[in-house]
């Protein structure tokens, strides 16, 4: 029988942390406040995007933060890059903006790596910056340093369900700047034995059948997408295997969600699996609260360093 990997204790301790944290932040004039760039006008995209923010948005105005969000989507395509440029330095040199999330993926037309290049690290919540990338190619701390919100969040599950990666064939489908290449990197720094398969790899199936955990973070499922299109079910992978669901995208005409796993015939095969509602999800949103905890003490390190703590 399947066990579930589910994140809804983690995101609920992540709260009662960041609550916490919040008071204490108070007690020195400092709010957290989360600004959110949102670049993409695709309509898949942008529906999706939107159902993410928002979510992660309650959170944080849930315990005690505040946030702004800003699409940038009626921009033309071809000033977006400048326009996001021109907002990120306003928001870098704001003192009551405390935390910078770029949502990801971007527009092919925007050019990722200045707004990276400019954001600043010590705002950055989801850890793309290149100073905040160095951290994975040495040696990270899960519990006290800012890291990519969802490739953390899989790590705090596995901890949670006690799924051992040292040693383990993990596949990662996907390769994107968000998921999948971090994600790779942190599970090589495990010790894991990592394949990461994408769009380009002339087989999939095999590895994936092979794996002893298998981590789907692509998002382009058949529903929505008629190139690349891509799901994981129960024939692809081996019996007893561990497989995360990443990827999902919402219609944008009907509001329904379609994600990476075939829930119902992996479950036939998994010994742990992510629910596709209330897994990653949560455990990513969990990650982004304890991200703007952390970069909103750096910001205020002046102020508040003597109450420096570490995460839950």
């Amino acid at each position: 029988m399947v066990t579930w990997m589910r994140g809804e204790e983690l995101h609920r301790r992540a709260r009662e942390w960041a609550r916490e944290h919040v008071k204490r932040l108070e007690e020195v004039g400092v709010t957290p406040k989360l600004a959110v760039l949102l670049l993409h006008d695709d309509p898949v995209e942008l529906a999706t995007q939107r159902r993410f923010v928002s979510l992660k948005a309650r959170d944080v105005r849930e315990v005690g933060g505040e946030v702004e969000v800003y699409e940038l989507h009626e921009v033309p395509p071809e000033h977006r890059t400048k326009e996001a440029l021109r907002l990120l330095d306003s928001l870098n040199k704001r003192d009551d903006v405390t935390g910078i999330l770029i949502q990801k993926p971007l527009p092919p037309y925007v050019d990722e790596e200045a707004l990276f290049q400019k954001l600043a690290p010590e705002k950055d919540v989801d850890a793309l910056t290149p100073e905040s990338k160095k951290k994975l190619l040495t040696r990270f701390d899960l519990d006290r340093d800012v890291l990519p919100c969802t490739p953390a969040g899989i790590l705090e599950l596995f901890r949670i369900y006690g799924v051992e990666v040292r040693g383990m064939d993990v596949v990662v489908v996907g390769k994107g700047e968000l998921v999948g290449k971090p994600l790779a990197v942190m599970l090589m720094q495990l010790d894991a034995t990592v394949t990461v398969l994408h769009a380009l790899s002339k087989e999939r199936e095999p590895y994936v059948r092979r794996a002893d955990i298998v981590i789907s973070a692509v998002g382009r499922p058949p529903e929505l997408y008629r190139d690349n299109p891509w799901r994981l079910t129960g024939d692809m992978v081996k019996e007893g295997a561990v497989v995360v669901g990443v990827g999902g995208k919402v219609d944008p005409a009907t509001g329904r969600w379609y994600f990476d796993v075939d829930e119902k015939s992996v479950t036939e095969k998994a010994s742990l699996l992510t629910p596709n509602i209330g897994g990653v999800g949560l455990a990513t949103r969990a990650r982004v609260l304890k991200n703007l905890i952390r970069t909103t003490y750096q910001v205020a390190r002046a102020a508040v360093s003597s109450r420096i703590v570490g995460g839950p």
